[in-house]
């Protein structure tokens, strides 16, 4: 590919960290850059406690078991997001209540939402924050879980650094998840962090997370540390990841955070065409970070639509869908709250276009030149 989708952020910094580890020899778990990692993760987002676990889904997963998720619970979840948001409700053989999106920003209507909180009584919801862009309609489903004593699971895996006013996304809920998959905001290859104000939701969380083993402190007797409560799972980050997180996390506010604001400003700049839109807006007093820049063919057909994403791929421009709409998924139980599908028809008119930190103004108008010839034909 001439153009791709993301490319790995990686430094020296991030080099002389894994090379520490080596040093250490100390590969698994709870190693010192991981710690490292976790403060300066808290430090960031101005929050209490945080957790790296294996994988962005991993985190989801045992959010949902620490919050006491169980068999025929409901739990809300956007129609538009990755397809982990719904399997981690189905791995505790619980109920996905998969709710419509909102046009502005593709996060949950608030509407749809409330209708589905008021008719089927879920015990947790799912806030997601795609692409980068917080959601429209956070604070008013943040505020309507609170009166209704629903626990939220912030999905802010694509945003980190996003804010709505000068609250950082990822604080809002109760539990929030952030994935640190190699193409997200900060890479370790494959990971995720859990992050939380709630001391006593996060150790609920922290211990499914780390075997459901209770005594693994230094001040426990040695015979009881392999002692568990029950079911629980290894999705702690191992070392070598946390070392590469320890890097990325430091060089976030001043490096990686704004080359992808600067990125998403100029495809702003350069996409202007009466063929094209975005397929998010600019809110105002939203603050994105412009993790994915998705343009949205609204005139055209699927197949049409289709037809470019194809000539773009001849063209060595590596592009992506969007989601595909869960409520299209057919291997799931799951309740539809929605009136329009408007989640289909983003995922039939959108492309996802190159968002990498190291393309600039002139990668940009190539990819733009590319396309309105295209739409000439």
């Amino acid at each position: 590919m001439n153009f791709f989708l993301n490319s790995p952020n990686i430094s020296k910094l991030e080099k002389k960290y894994v090379l520490d580890v080596f040093k250490s020899k100390w590969l698994s778990s709870n190693g010192k850059h991981t710690q490292i990692f976790q403060n300066k993760v808290v430090k960031f987002l101005n929050s209490k406690y945080c957790l790296a676990v294996q994988s962005g889904t991993a985190a989801l997963h045992v959010a949902l078991k620490g919050i006491g998720i169980k068999k025929n619970d409901k739990v809300i979840v956007p129609n538009f997001t990755c397809n982990s948001n719904i399997s981690t409700i189905s791995q505790c053989n619980a109920i996905p209540i998969i709710v419509e999106i909102e046009k502005d920003t593709l996060g949950l209507d608030f509407k749809l939402t409330k209708n589905a909180i008021d008719k089927y009584k879920p015990k947790a919801l799912q806030l997601v924050h795609v692409y980068g862009f917080p959601a429209r309609d956070t604070k008013k489903i943040i505020s309507y879980c609170k009166k209704k004593g629903i626990i939220v699971i912030e999905d802010a895996s694509e945003s980190l650094g996003a804010k709505i006013g000068n609250k950082q996304v990822g604080t809002f809920g109760d539990i929030n998840v952030i994935s640190t998959r190699s193409e997200k905001m900060i890479g370790v290859g494959e990971g995720g962090i859990i992050v939380s104000k709630n001391r006593i939701l996060f150790e609920k969380v922290k211990l499914f997370a780390s075997r459901n083993s209770p005594y693994r402190s230094k001040k426990d007797p040695y015979w009881v540390k392999y002692y568990t409560n029950g079911e629980g799972y290894n999705y702690l980050m191992p070392h070598l990841l946390g070392a590469v997180g320890r890097g990325q996390i430091e060089r976030f506010k001043k490096d990686i955070l704004p080359r992808k604001i600067k990125l998403g400003k100029i495809y702003r700049k350069i996409f202007v065409h009466p063929k094209i839109k975005f397929s998010q807006k600019l809110i105002k007093g939203h603050k994105p970070v412009f993790w994915l820049n998705s343009v949205y063919f609204k005139n055209f057909n699927t197949n049409k639509v289709r037809q470019i994403g194809n000539y773009l791929l001849k063209k060595k421009i590596e592009i992506r869908p969007g989601f595909w709409p869960m409520n299209e998924l057919k291997n799931f139980k799951s309740i539809y709250v929605g009136k329009k599908n408007f989640s289909k028809e983003i995922f039939n008119k959108s492309i996802v276009l190159p968002s990498a930190y190291n393309l600039n103004e002139k990668d940009v108008k190539r990819i733009f030149s590319i396309i309105s010839n295209y739409l000439k034909k």
